[in-house]
């Protein structure tokens, strides 16, 4: 029950984030910054740990290896994110990123050994089967920089997913999330510094609700998304995740008039349910 609240929460917070983001990145805010102000969203909240005395920093060489690993993947999740959505549109960009939950899959189990059921892995299968319904191999469009981009933002994703699961099963979660979220603000943060943002000439764009509600779903899914992982599988929690394609299809459609081949995104759209119907089959009869 719990771990099914905290997925909910995750995936209110994904399509809010990912519309929102899609909205953001089309205006006149730098996109370093926005990465930057993102991560800072996702860390603040954390401090309470440190606050309530439940963060511990005795670890062991390796633990800070991936830890630090995990704050630079962090990082670059923010900034591989804005970048896709600067090419792509919410609707596109999500269905092309559903195919983290193959690889989410294939990665959990050559590394963390979590062996799927063999209706996950069907599940998986038909989600890489919807990919096709968008017609990429016309043109070559797969061959296109927009595409190509989604396609990486997604592989970071999933590698930054195995890591994380890894990260929970040898840290406490206050410790681990504290630690890992201070240092990809700081490593933002430093990029931002390295860039020479002008962040007081930036301040004008930050003042926006858009924005303000941009961070505060970030932090949403972000929080639910990780806790989720503590109390379930890498493979199910992110398969579950993957349903919000549904709705940021609908509601890039409709709300972000992305009017372009619906009848492609739509179809892809309902292959990649039976997918995920598929999954969550897996999860109970297992």
């Amino acid at each position: 029950m719990l771990w099914l609240f905290l997925i909910s929460v995750h995936l209110v917070g994904i399509v809010g984030y990912t519309l929102l983001l899609r909205k953001s990145v089309l205006g006149n805010l730098n996109k370093t910054l926005m990465a930057a102000l993102m991560q800072t969203a996702i860390f603040l909240p954390s401090i309470l740990f440190l606050i309530f005395g439940e963060v511990s920093f005795n670890h062991s060489f390796t633990e800070w290896f991936f830890l630090i690993l995990g704050g630079f993947m962090l990082a670059g999740l923010m900034i591989t994110n804005v970048w896709a959505l600067s090419h792509l549109e919410a609707s596109l960009f999500t269905i092309l990123y559903n195919l983290r939950l193959l690889m989410t899959t294939i990665l959990g189990f050559i590394i963390l050994g979590e062996l799927p059921t063999p209706l996950q892995m069907l599940g998986g299968l038909i989600i890489l089967i919807s990919i096709f319904m968008l017609n990429l191999h016309q043109n070559k469009r797969w061959r296109s920089k927009s595409i190509l981009i989604g396609l990486f933002a997604m592989m970071w994703f999933s590698f930054h997913a195995v890591l994380e699961k890894y990260n929970l099963q040898h840290l406490d979660f206050q410790s681990y999330f504290f630690t890992f979220a201070l240092i990809g603000t700081v490593l933002m943060w430093l990029l931002v510094l390295y860039k020479r943002i002008n962040v007081i000439e930036q301040i004008e764009h930050i003042n926006d609700k858009k924005i303000y509600a941009l961070l505060v779903t970030r932090a949403l899914s972000a929080y639910g998304y990780t806790y989720a992982l503590l109390y379930g599988s890498l493979a199910v929690t992110n398969y579950v995740s993957g349903m919000s394609v549904a709705l940021i299809v609908l509601f890039g459609i409709y709300v972000l008039g992305e009017k372009t081949e619906i009848k492609q995104k739509l179809v892809a759209v309902g292959v990649a349910c039976v997918g995920l119907t598929l999954i969550l089959l897996g999860k109970i009869l297992r």
